[in-house]
């Protein structure tokens, strides 16, 4: 029986006619004099329970009945698991929602009392590196959160990074996701009377306005996209990965309609649905020379500019780079 079930049969001890006597309690929860004491002392001086013993009946019982425990209780490894679960959401982003959660997490930290295996230990053992983030402005987070969870409109002042603009938008928040190390938030725009998905870091201004968002209809077309980019699926791209790569590729999800295909050579045929190619060319890209583009020619030709700009880049700084070392080697020359 773990601290949490005794003193939730404790409770309920205490709360009878007849109090519970010492005896009595090491004998039905088949624990040691010291732990006894250890019990009594979590409940008084953690959870503020005033028992008091009656030398009249020579048992314990409350000192006055408004005591009441917790409405949420725990076993031990439940505990941890909250809290571990609170630990890897601040890291997510750091301090995103710290000042909502450490209320919580305090509670739990009080839950277990033991120093040796308290709540520090966990970030000791499990350890979380998130991905490159943009840091997003915590009050703008938490205003978009009450929006969203109150379903109420938003009215924003929003920096479109790929138009490099701003602009005022009201919005009907549908739901915040999480991907790659950055929230993002479906909303109906009222202005394009279409679901948008906007980056919450690039939000300049948000406020709660009293109307109520409205609900979205989909047909969940706008999920079909590749990764962040909704919208339906109207291209697939064709990759063939080398045996190099396919040790990794072979085993990831790209894309939930994907068709993978082993190769003889040891390599895999991947097929993965997008809609917008620029972040299927961002993971296409960092395979290298690993993979091909086999189709569609638009995304092989623009995965072929990329390499072919990237290659003149080096190209250029190597030819400045040795056409510096000859300038030095003649004016040493001639210096002798």
């Amino acid at each position: 029986m773990s601290q949490l079930e005794r003193i939730y049969k404790f409770d309920r001890l205490l709360r009878r006619k007849q109090p519970p006597t010492k005896r009595e309690i090491l004998r039905d929860f088949e624990i040691s004099p010291a732990q006894f004491k250890r019990d009594l002392d979590f409940m008084r001086e953690r959870l503020g329970a005033s028992i008091t013993f009656d030398s009249a009946s020579g048992g314990y019982r409350y000192a006055s009945g408004d005591f009441n425990l917790p409405g949420l209780w725990f076993s031990e490894s439940e505990v941890y698991s909250m809290l571990l679960m609170h630990a890897l959401l601040d890291r997510l982003q750091a301090g995103l929602v710290r000042e909502q959660l450490e209320p919580f997490e305090d509670k739990l930290r009080a839950l277990l009392g033991k120093p040796k295996r308290g709540a520090d230990s966990i970030l000791e053992r499990m350890r979380v590196t998130p991905a490159p983030q943009r840091r997003a402005n915590p009050r703008h987070f938490q205003t978009i959160c009450d929006g969203t969870l109150r379903r109420k409109r938003l009215r924003m002042h929003y920096y479109a990074r790929y138009r490099d603009a701003e602009t005022d938008r009201v919005v009907s928040p549908q739901r915040m996701v999480y991907y790659r190390g950055n929230w993002y938030l479906d909303a109906w725009c009222h202005e394009k009377l279409a679901i948008r998905r906007f980056a919450i870091d690039a939000v300049r201004e948000v406020a709660v306005l009293e109307e109520p968002a409205i609900e979205a209809k989909t047909d969940g077309s706008e999920q079909q996209g590749y990764g962040i980019f909704a919208g339906p699926a109207e291209h697939v791209a064709t990759l063939v990965f080398d045996a190099e790569a396919a040790r990794w590729v072979g085993e990831e999800e790209w894309h939930p309609h994907q068709k993978v295909r082993p190769l003889p050579d040891g390599g895999v045929r991947l097929e993965v649905p997008y809609s917008e190619p620029r972040e299927i060319m961002m993971d296409i890209l960092r395979h290298g020379p690993h993979v091909e583009v086999v189709r569609p020619a638009s995304l092989r030709n623009a995965v072929a500019d990329a390499h072919r700009q990237a290659a003149e880049k080096y190209i250029l700084a190597k030819r400045s780079v040795a056409s510096a070392r000859t300038t030095t080697g003649t004016r040493t020359a001639r210096a002798r």
